[in-house]
């Protein structure tokens, strides 16, 4: 094996290599789930969902799906269904409502369950002197992505020109949250620092546990006549429901009961059970943390399963190509280094030494003067202007192959047919 070849083969053997655990640590890292957002049913680490999707699908009648489709590009949603959203925000979760593939969901008999982050619902916040903290200066701040509510009414603003602007974005969207199938809810900051939720009379009464864990979080506030509070701390409700059309909308504003961890560490199966109810598809929607399916050529391919077809493809585009940019008809050998002749002679020399070994020296002047007819009796003009020239060579030349091999004398005939032929001045060729 030549050491060209064996460069070629290490080179591709470091490249296969090198892909083969790029792709290893790519599945690595998208097995463990830590590559999708908080709260997603994909992820499988202590802040994912991924345990109670696989629990929900193996229960007998249920089945869990993803839902990789944008809500404003969705036709219908399953029937007898439950939508859970989980690591929401206020804003998401107003406008979700907006959808009609998600009103009419609700409608027909299905559930929605909106399961809040506690660090993005806090709404109002208020300094000391009174004045409302606008959210992109809390943003810039502490990197909070939570979005603003309304404010008090006797809030103050410093910049009367943030006032105007903010004030026009409440007004539309207060307008825009009673056009809402489920508005008459608000979300503010609570002031517990999290603890026990206390479950109300109805959730004792639905079998719901008396207790439950409670992080940090926001409060529901101006519940309409439609919601049931559920679960309390400290007078605040943390947890409602609203019955609507068959339907059932659930709020809480903690998402940390349905995570990997709070099923290992405080799993409340009643309250999962409660959750669900008698519905044969539980959804877990993915749009609204950012993972979401776009139509496309690669996704196509996948989906009909065209991987192996576009690679063959593109081997034997790959094998036209390299056939029209390198002939498989073997090379032409150059000379090796090693085989380079170095010349002794000049030129002429060398051009003599030729004509030396392929013409004997009795032969010379015949030669020669049959070259010089070659060169020089192209047409009949040539020879009409040589022809005695030509007479008298042949003549001396028939006298000269005459003589035996020993005796003749090659140096003085050519001279004589030298002088012959020079008493003509020479045609330009």
């Amino acid at each position: 094996m030549s050491r060209k070849t064996f460069s070629v083969i290490a080179l591709i053997t470091v490249i296969a290599a090198f892909l083969a655990s790029t792709t290893w640590l790519i599945n690595l890292r998208f097995e463990s789930g830590d590559s999708y957002p908080v709260g997603s049913s994909l992820r499988a680490d202590p802040l994912g969902a991924k345990a109670l999707f696989e629990s929900y699908d193996a229960l007998s009648g249920v089945h869990s799906i993803r839902n990789f489709e944008p809500f404003g590009q969705m036709k219908r949603l399953p029937e007898d269904g439950l939508l859970v959203l989980l690591n929401m925000n206020a804003y998401s979760m107003y406008s979700i409502s907006h959808y009609e593939a998600v009103e009419e969901f609700v409608s027909n008999g299905s559930g929605v369950l909106v399961a809040l982050n506690p660090s993005r619902v806090g709404y109002k916040y208020l300094d000391d002197e009174g004045e409302f903290i606008d959210e992109a200066d809390k943003e810039s701040a502490d990197g909070d992505e939570s979005v603003i509510e309304d404010p008090d009414e006797d809030g103050v603003f410093a910049d009367k020109d943030k006032e105007r602007s903010n004030e026009d974005a409440f007004t539309r969207r207060a307008t825009e949250k009673e056009e809402r199938f489920w508005g008459e809810i608000s979300l503010t900051h609570g002031e517990h620092e999290g603890g026990d939720a206390q479950a109300t009379e109805l959730a004792v009464a639905a079998g719901l546990p008396a207790t439950l864990p409670w992080r940090e979080g926001g409060i529901l506030t101006e519940l309409g006549d439609h919601w049931q509070p559920l679960y309390q701390i400290e007078d605040e409700v943390v947890m409602a429901q609203q019955l609507s059309a068959g339907g059932r909308i659930v709020v809480m504003t903690d998402d940390y009961l349905f995570s990997n961890e709070a099923l290992l560490m405080h799993r409340y199966s009643k309250l999962l059970a409660w959750v669900i109810g008698d519905h044969q598809f539980v959804i877990f929607d993915e749009t609204h943390l950012g993972v979401m399916e776009s139509t496309g050529v690669a996704i196509l391919m996948r989906r009909y399963r065209l991987e192996g077809f576009f690679l063959g493809f593109a081997v034997l585009m790959s094998l036209i190509v390299w056939r029209g940019m390198s002939p498989l008809l073997p090379s032409r050998m150059g000379r090796a280094k090693t085989n380079i002749i170095l010349a002794e002679h000049s030129i002429e020399a060398g051009l003599s030494d030729l004509v030396q070994r392929s013409v004997p020296v009795s032969e010379l002047p015949s030669e020669a003067f049959r070259q010089w007819k070659l060169s020089f009796l192209r047409n009949d003009a040539d020879r009409a202007y040589y022809s005695k020239e030509v007479e008298e060579v042949e003549t001396i030349l028939s006298e000269y192959t005459q003589l035996s091999p020993r005796k003749r004398k090659p140096a003085e005939t050519h001279s004589k047919i030298q002088s012959i032929m020079n008493r003509k001045k020479r045609k330009s060729l």
